[in-house]
């Protein structure tokens, strides 16, 4: 069955939950996450290739991933088979999906009649309901007049237009992740699949924030802010390293994880993340939810450090 976004809004209002990522401080918490789904203690948001790292399924299953989608997952195509992941992978588990509809390009006609699972798509990008064209124009508009990239046009956050740090970076990094704007493309034929509002623009509304988040560059800041949504407290954060150099948690399968440009977290997009934190602290804050994140060692330090509780 198809989701809203209204229909998640308080859903688990006052549950604990976990938003499970994939690095390798993931290994300390996982039995006893594990342990307390199995107990009824608290939900798991799980990202991307969960199965991977867990025997037990996820409460919700967040996907934002332009290859990882609903299509290759029931339509047999190279990728999938090289991975080595499982066939009709959503449909196997029946969690409820949480995906991406600006980067996942399956037909919506495929989704209705082959998705056996609750799914709920989102948008991450089209701000305000415009086209990737509309928003580049708008940022240009701006900067031509003033000459200054702290563009307010969208959820007032001028951040997200700032030029991303390469100094640090490898050269192929830098010509993959070194544009400023980077997430619109003019060409993009995302704009097909535009879905209103973005759950930034409903985190913003739900949480009565000054601003929102930006498109972000991981899956586990969206799974951060469903959880939010969903009226979880306290959240607690496990495996969200954001550090590629330090490998992935131990995993339970011998499936392949594709691995990016190591060090486009931590350096090139650093302080888009650590404002897109800072967001989702406030607007949890704002409602009365506590965020902690249970990695002590993390090179980002918005986020509460603690333990189970």
């Amino acid at each position: 069955m198809k989701l809203y976004l209204n229909d998640i809004i308080n859903k688990h209002r006052g549950t604990p939950a976990v938003v499970a990522a994939h690095g390798p401080s993931l290994n300390g918490h996982k039995d006893a996450i594990q342990e307390g789904q199995r107990r009824q203690k608290l939900l798991r948001f799980s990202v991307n290739e969960w199965f991977s790292f867990f025997e037990q399924v996820p409460d919700y299953w967040v996907v934002s991933n332009t290859e990882f989608t609903i299509k290759n997952s029931i339509v047999d195509n190279i990728l999938w088979r090289q991975r080595g992941y499982p066939f009709d992978v959503f449909n196997k588990y029946r969690v409820p999906l949480i995906y991406n509809r600006a980067a996942d390009n399956t037909e919506e006609e495929f989704i209705n009649e082959n998705l056996k699972c609750d799914y709920l798509p989102f948008d991450n990008k089209h701000f305000k309901g415009h086209t990737c064209r509309e928003i580049l124009t708008n940022f240009k508009n701006f900067y031509d007049s003033n000459g200054s990239l702290d563009f307010p046009g969208y959820g007032n956050n001028t951040t997200m237009w700032q030029r991303p740090d390469i100094s640090e970076a490898t050269a192929t990094a830098s010509r993959v992740h070194g544009r400023v704007a980077g997430s619109w493309a003019v060409n993009s034929t995302c704009c097909d699949r535009i879905v209103r509002p973005t759950f930034q623009e409903k985190l913003q509304e739900v949480a009565q924030h000054k601003q929102h988040m930006s498109p972000g560059q991981t899956v586990g800041t969206m799974a951060i802010a469903f959880a939010v949504l969903a009226g979880c407290n306290p959240i607690y954060i496990s495996g969200l390293d954001l550090d590629y150099s330090m490998g992935h948690a131990e995993s339970e399968t011998n499936y392949q994880i594709s691995a990016p440009n190591i060090g486009h977290w931590k350096y090139i997009y650093r302080h888009f993340l650590l404002d897109d934190m800072r967001i989702l602290k406030e607007s949890a804050e704002n409602l009365g939810i506590k965020i902690i994140n249970l990695n002590k060692n993390s090179w980002h330090k918005v986020f509460d450090f603690g333990d189970f509780s």
